[in-house]
């Protein structure tokens, strides 16, 4: 795969074209997706329907490549500064592109695994865990380091589904094991691994018999683990738990399997969004729980006959989730009579229970059809999987466009560009933007200094080695503010620092000599 220079002139255009404003569509009809040619890579086209800047960054075809796509709604595809972009293929391997123009850099060579992250500060690092060690991979220099290792297993891992804490402090995952004779998998235990003191944190030891087991993360902010056990039952061990760091049982509630992602509702709680099938009403309703207490707030409703992906990775954008609905083997054809509401489309809904929605565009996209009726016979990286970056403004999700829905060859990566169209921070948690405060000088040998022109900022400034490893942690809540960094090593030093939500406000480097 080459860079493409005409990609590149054709983005030009793009750029140009966010001078045109449109009005996002906020209602809940009905809205008929049409019929639409497939554009070609780099081509800027609007969404005929709602509006919006769309562009196809991939030709995967083109490149000989099972499909190109994002890794899963609940990953950030983004690096912590933006720059930087991760795509992956059907056989999971991992691509690296400019994340700001969208052209291809590199393959990653050798990252794979059910958990792959980019580091929530260190731009240039990628965390991944193939089975049982967890590695960072620094896509600058393609040096691989190992982290950890969780012996005693034989993998260890969130099962592709959680994520590390915002601060890249916690790791949560499940111990699983394999008895060569019989070949049976058995889930051991919970871990909560400490990355910035490299230790073991806690464990639980699971039942010797469960049920069913999908994924185990930790929330955002650290303070919680939450489990999915997969079916509908009350009891311990069943539907979502929902635990402390140290595994204190807080709740349970019986929620089956549904997806779902943890994010930060607009005050600054920790939450699981999550799509629940009611068998009496026969829709599915997308809902927020409180992972203090539980506490359920229905966000939406939408109808049975399709399935949907879930994204809280706007992490600066709190209180908004992304949804991309997709047609379920229940409805293997569609057409404009019974047209559903939401259907096949890449939509952002607010976290308040007021149904409050901004509709992004129809992802063109079909995984199940008469040709590929169930699946045995379809392609799962169709599904769109739409993902959003740190601060809502750009939203990217995989298609096939209905073309060839049977070969993986076919879906490839696209692109809505909002950021004309919405505000990314409100204006009350805007404390902390970039020219409201400095750290200087840089470099720096000793004292490093903290100027902010807010009163009172309140954050945490967490200072990271080159290989993105914890070194200290700053409290600030003066304007004006020394840090002493004489103990820390000299070189390279990336910083992070997060406002008193846990919403990570700026990342960036310092030198010291």
């Amino acid at each position: 795969m080459k860079a493409n220079k005409r990609f590149f002139l054709m983005f030009l255009g793009f750029l140009a074209f966010q001078s045109m404003v449109a009005q996002l569509v906020t209602h809940h009809n009905a809205v008929y997706q049409g019929d639409l040619a497939q554009p070609l890579p780099g081509i800027l086209f609007t969404d005929p329907n709602f509006h919006t800047p769309v562009v196809r960054l991939t030709d995967a075809r083109t490149s000989g490549i099972h499909g190109l796509f994002p890794d899963y709604s609940k990953r950030q595809a983004w690096n912590s500064n933006e720059t930087l972009m991760l795509l992956r293929s059907g056989w999971s391997d991992a691509y690296l592109y400019n994340g700001q123009n969208y052209q291809f850099i590199k393959a990653l060579e050798g990252v794979a695994g059910d958990d792959v992250f980019w580091h929530p500060s260190n731009p240039e690092l990628v965390l991944f865990n193939p089975d049982t060690v967890l590695f960072s991979y620094n896509v600058i220099t393609d040096e691989v380091r190992t982290v950890h290792t969780f012996n005693s297993y034989a993998w260890a891992n969130t099962r592709g589904e959680g994520n590390i804490s915002n601060d890249g402090r916690y790791y949560a995952v499940v111990g699983r094991t394999y008895d060569n004779v019989t070949g049976e998998v058995s889930f051991r235990d919970l871990i909560v691994y400490d990355i910035q003191e490299d230790r073991v944190a806690s464990t639980m030891a699971l039942p010797a018999v469960l049920a069913d087991f999908d994924w185990v993360s930790i929330s955002p902010l650290g303070n919680y683990v939450i489990v999915d056990y997969a079916d509908k039952e009350t009891g311990r061990y069943h539907g979502i738990e929902v635990y402390d760091r140290n595994f204190n049982f807080i709740w349970q509630k019986g929620l089956g399997a549904g997806h779902s992602d943890l994010g930060l509702d607009a005050s600054g709680e920790e939450v699981l969004i999550m799509d629940i099938y009611d068998d009496d009403s026969n829709l599915n309703y997308i809902n927020k729980y409180s992972l203090a207490n539980g506490t359920t707030t229905q966000l939406l409703s939408v109808a049975q006959p399709f399935d949907l992906h879930i994204s809280c990775r706007a992490m600066n954008r709190p209180g908004w989730v992304y949804i991309s609905t997709f047609d379920s083997e229940y409805r293997l054809t569609d057409g404009l009579e019974g047209w559903l509401p939401f259907e096949d489309e890449v939509f952002a809904l607010k976290m308040d229970g007021s149904g409050g929605v901004e509709r992004y565009a129809h992802h063109r996209s079909r995984e199940y059809s008469p040709a590929t009726p169930d699946r045995e016979t379809a392609v799962y990286f169709a599904e769109p999987h739409a993902t959003v970056d740190h601060s809502g403004r750009r939203v990217l999700f995989g298609s096939n466009w209905r073309i060839h829905i049977e070969e993986d060859y076919s879906i490839d990566a696209y692109l809505i560009d909002l950021t004309n169209l919405i505000t990314a921070i409100p204006e009350e948690k805007s404390d902390l933007i970039n020219d409201k405060y400095q750290l200087f000088p840089n470099p720096v040998s000793d004292q490093l200094f903290f100027s902010s022109k807010v009163a009172a900022p309140d954050c945490r400034i967490r200072l990271y080695n080159s290989l993105g490893m914890f070194l200290v942690e700053f409290i600030v809540d003066q304007e004006n503010t020394n840090l002493d960094i004489r103990g820390l090593p000299a070189g390279l030093i990336y910083y992070q620092i997060i406002d008193k939500n846990g919403i990570s406000r700026d990342s960036g480097k310092i030198i010291r000599r």
